[in-house]
Formats: structure tokens, sequence, C-alpha cells
């Protein structure tokens, strides 16, 4: 993979993880777990795009 490619899927891991922390401690405080749900949701995207991107580095044989 390249290094930016590796670079930004730090950086959405970080970000995927703050979101999802966040969340947590906003449900575990009293707010609506539906109103968490937009930040559980982007931390999910974050995940996806690390998976698409180590994807799009794997050579096909």
């Amino acid at each position: 993979m390249h290094p930016s490619k590796i670079a930004a899927s730090i950086i959405l891991a970080i970000v995927g993880l703050l979101n999802w922390g966040y969340a947590a401690l906003r449900t575990f405080n009293g707010a609506p777990v539906e109103d968490s749900l937009p930040l559980m949701t982007g931390g999910l995207v974050c995940f996806a795009l690390i998976v698409v991107f180590a994807a799009q580095g794997r050579k096909k044989p």
C-alpha cells in the first residue's frame, strides 16, 4: 500500500475510534442512543474506508 494511504488509514482509524468513544461517552452520560447514532455511523464509515484502501493496495496474482 502507498505510504499516503497508510497515513490516511491511520488518521481514519483515530477518527473512527474517537467517534465511537465519544458516542459511548454521550450514551453513558444519558444522551439517547438515537443522538449518538451519527457518530457511530461515522466511525463505521471510517473503518469501511480503511478496508477499501487496503483492498486497492493489493495486487492481483
